[in-house]
């Protein structure tokens, strides 16, 4: 059985370990990179080149990303997702490489005509961002 002078000293220990808990986490924020913690939302503009792609040619894919109109260069991650309108099964996903000022590409090769969506995926700086675009591909 417990004394009351027992209950009071374990509650007390307690009571300081979990505030020391919330201390140490507040140092440990204080430390993180301000810019990672921008509550401006990074932008990207996907686009392709050629403009006009045909089947078996190879095609750029480029992503530039941009945080309060400056280039991000420190994205964690850059993928291109192309997936065939008609046939979910032909999607291809690219890596895209830094280029620096902001810019990201890969290149691929489409084999079949028709109508694609490419979605580029970009992480950076604590937030994602996932634009899509239509591509149609000729024969």
């Amino acid at each position: 059985m417990m004394t009351h002078r027992k209950m009071v000293f374990l509650f007390s220990v307690v009571t300081i370990f979990g505030l020391g808990g919330c201390s140490l986490g507040n140092q440990e924020q204080s430390h993180m990179n301000s810019t990672d913690l921008s509550m401006v939302a990074i932008k990207v503009e996907l686009r392709w080149n050629p403009d006009e792609v045909s089947v078996n040619e190879k095609v750029t894919f480029e992503a530039v990303v941009t945080q309060d109109n400056q280039p991000v260069d420190d994205a964690k991650e850059v993928k291109f997702e192309i997936i065939n309108k008609a046939d979910a099964t032909l999607k291809q996903e690219l890596n895209g490489k830094s280029a620096g000022n902001g810019l990201y590409s890969a290149e691929g090769i489409l084999k079949q005509e028709g109508q694609y969506t490419v979605t580029s995926h970009v992480t950076a700086r604590t937030q994602h961002s996932m634009p899509s675009k239509e591509l149609t591909v000729q024969p």
